[in-house]
């Protein structure tokens, strides 16, 4: 999974287009440089890395000649708000389009309508999984050179409940969970190493 969203800027100056596999925890963290107008954001949930670049894609460019320079955290994908209504409604018709679902802004864990540390999880567990796969090692070789069994590696790849479950858990209540904004993988991958299966 991953997502688009729009948040607007409090003092309706600004406004941000970005995309997260965790977007209302990349929005609380960007809410320490930034007061955003929480009862109009819009998250669509792209459903894949793809979609998310291209429908982030398609926002930047119905918004060019109109970005707004920001100083801190994401500061280079804001916009005028004279365009954040014509943005709005640009997403709005991609999800009608694609099926795309719109979720609420929530930061409360009960409240969620999506399991950020959950998506966080998966995403950590694909790129492991995509790079040993990757360097054509099997489950059995990458526990070798870790030193760790192979039954834990194969959770580590298969997104269990394990000890780094509880990490994010832990980095998302303290707003550090962008440390992971690299692991944005769309899909869990089902190749094997081409040496031997697992």
């Amino acid at each position: 999974m991953s997502f688009v969203y729009i948040a607007p800027l409090l003092d309706n100056s600004a406004f941000k287009v970005g995309k997260a596999i965790a977007p209302s925890s990349r929005i609380s963290q960007l809410r320490r440089y930034y007061e955003f107008d929480l009862t109009r954001v819009l998250i669509v949930d792209c459903k894949t890395v793809d979609n998310a670049f291209s429908l982030e894609s398609i926002l930047h460019k119905a918004c060019q000649g109109k970005r707004v320079f920001m100083p801190y955290d994401g500061g280079t994908e804001f916009f005028s708000h004279d365009v954040y209504d014509e943005t709005v409604n640009i997403a709005n018709s991609v999800c009608a389009i694609n099926n795309y679902r719109t979720i609420p802004f929530v930061r409360e864990r009960m409240d969620d309508p999506v399991d950020e540390v959950a998506l966080i999880v998966a995403a950590f567990s694909n790129k492991i999984r995509a790079r040993r796969l990757e360097l054509n090692l099997t489950q059995a070789e990458l526990a070798g050179i870790s030193g760790l069994s192979v039954r834990t590696i194969g959770h580590i790849e298969n997104e269990c409940k394990s000890a780094f479950h509880n990490v994010v858990s832990v980095l998302r209540a303290l707003n550090l969970e962008h440390l992971f904004a690299e692991l944005e993988i769309s899909a869990p991958l089902r190749l094997r190493a081409s040496r031997q299966k697992d």
